[in-house]
């Protein structure tokens, strides 16, 4: 059994030098006596894998003070979870720290303390030390087995970890997948300590309601259809849409409505009560999180927004002259920041196959609604996903080629796709960024073009960085190679954070 220690967090905690240590560095080398280098500012470590920190930091320290009259200390802590003096995570003695890596993902401060004897002086260096485990980083992907149920790859920096619910569960989730959703700072019970706690969670989805929610360090199951409701084992008639952390709470959407829990002045077990509003669905999306969350209601056929904590919900009206047929289904949606917040929504009218794009900036309004030309690539299209933050794109793929239309002028261009070969047929696309603003680490921040083919029962991925107003422009950076067929995507931050991620705007896809 893993054993890792876990400090209430305090919000605003700063564990300054000034305050916390007996740093005497400041007074200058040529007090001290004493110069470190060759430490590295930043490091990323693979957690739980053998990794020793003395194969990777070697220091040198440069001083004319005698070797007997030195002692050397290292001391480790999170950046989020710890409390007091640095003295209090003491690690290793000596020149290099012998220290085995085995901790939560997250990001900790490394402190190298040199001190001399006879005077007490001290020179302290410091590094940051992020950490993740072979789950915690890297991307998910929703996909159908050859037999059409729902199972879970994984790609990491070491690979393709393929048949994840398979492996862990003896059996794939039965029915088509459906969606796949990224909860950060999702709270449950831990088992190990029979206590709430809060953590990173997927979910995966499959449209015979089946649902596996895992916690991403780890891919512990801490969720299923048996033990999400206060209620008891979900409804056979439940279809689950999806989940999102709010400002005060997490929600959950799906056929039956919007359920929540509240996080922001008690701890949570994590399941939900009854649920508000009419039937929701998987697409939803956020302009101002403190006004609610715009949600498509497969019941009403149309827009409606639910507040920040979940006390109601109402429909968004047509602005003036804005109209469109009551009839709709959504199939696709997304965000664009570069088109003003904007918040779209395709939707197709059973009847007779006409597509419209409703388009919202505010809480209050559906403020466009265009009707889509039937012989328009977006019109004709059998895939979409859009474009969060690098252009006010839709793109859509027809006859196997992929195209963007415009949000801003109703257009749409070709979009190139360097070093895919011709004979492969292009079947899923997606925009997944990760843009975390100044309260969480902004390392982990991307911005990819992702492109799937597929050949009989392989799927392939290309990940395409550098866009150049949403167009690739280099090769694809990375490749994977799987079987079955890709339907959605996802990509997991080893950064555990909390109730502050509903302030981004739009920091990760909420809906494709």
């Amino acid at each position: 059994m893993k054993k890792t220690i876990f400090i209430a967090l305090l919000t605003g905690l700063s564990l300054s030098w000034s305050a916390c240590t007996d740093d005497n560095s400041s007074m200058g080398n040529e007090v001290v006596g004493i110069v470190v280098e060759g430490l590295a500012e930043d490091l990323n470590v693979a957690s739980y894998q053998g990794v020793n920190l003395k194969d990777l930091i070697h220091p040198t320290v440069m001083t004319t003070i005698p070797e007997e009259q030195l002692s050397y200390a290292w001391y480790l802590y999170s950046n989020e979870n710890s409390e007091g003096r640095y003295k209090n995570y003491l690690i290793a003695s000596g020149k290099e720290p012998d220290y085995e890596v085995n901790l939560p993902s997250g990001t900790y401060t490394l402190v190298f303390e040199v001190t001399n004897t006879e005077t007490g002086y001290a020179k302290i260096v410091e590094s940051t030390i992020r950490t993740s485990t072979s789950f915690s980083r890297g991307f998910y992907i929703l996909k159908e087995t050859n037999e059409g149920n729902t199972d879970l790859d994984m790609l990491n920096d070491d690979g393709l970890l393929e048949d994840l619910i398979t492996n862990i569960s003896g059996s794939p989730l039965q029915g088509k997948p459906y969606n796949l959703t990224m909860m950060y700072g999702g709270a449950y019970i831990d088992e190990e300590t029979n206590e709430m706690s809060s953590t990173n969670l997927i979910y995966a989805i499959s449209d015979e309601g089946k649902i596996k929610g895992y916690r991403t360090e780890d891919m512990l199951e801490v969720f299923n259809n048996d033990n999400m409701f206060y209620s008891g084992t979900m409804p056979a008639s439940e279809q689950p849409g999806t989940f999102v952390t709010g400002p005060t709470g997490n929600f959950y959407f799906s056929n039956t409505g919007v359920r929540y829990y509240e996080t922001m002045f008690n701890s949570s077990t994590g399941k939900y009560g009854y649920p508000v509003g009419a039937g929701a669905s998987k697409y939803v999306q956020v302009v101002n999180a403190m006004a609610g969350y715009i949600y498509w209601s497969d019941d009403e056929h149309g827009l409606k927004i639910v507040d920040y904590n979940c006390m109601g919900s109402n429909p968004l009206e047509p602005a003036e002259d804005v109209t469109f047929p009551n009839d709709l289904e959504c199939i696709s949606s997304s965000l664009s920041v570069t088109a003003g917040t904007m918040a779209w929504f395709l939707c197709e009218q059973p009847s007779t196959g006409d597509r419209y794009l409703l388009k919202t900036t505010s809480s209050q309004y559906v403020d466009e609604a265009t009707k889509i030309a039937p012989d328009s690539h977006l019109g004709r299209s059998t895939i979409q996903g859009g474009n969060g933050h690098s252009a006010s794109y839709i793109y859509c793929v027809d006859n196997g080629k992929v195209y963007a239309y415009s949000l801003t002028e109703d257009s749409e261009i070709e979009v190139p796709l360097p070093s895919i070969p011709s004979g492969e047929t292009i079947t899923f696309i997606t925009n997944q960024w990760l843009q975390f603003s100044s309260f969480y680490p902004t390392e982990y921040n991307f911005d990819n073009l992702v492109v799937g083919t597929q050949t009989g029962d392989t799927y392939k991925l290309y990940f395409y960085d550098g866009l150049n107003g949403g167009i690739p422009v280099n090769a694809p950076y990375k490749t994977a190679t799987g079987t079955g067929k890709v339907k959605c995507i996802r990509f997991a931050s080893p950064v555990i954070v909390d109730m502050n991620i509903a302030y981004e705007t739009n920091p990760f896809p909420m809906a494709d």
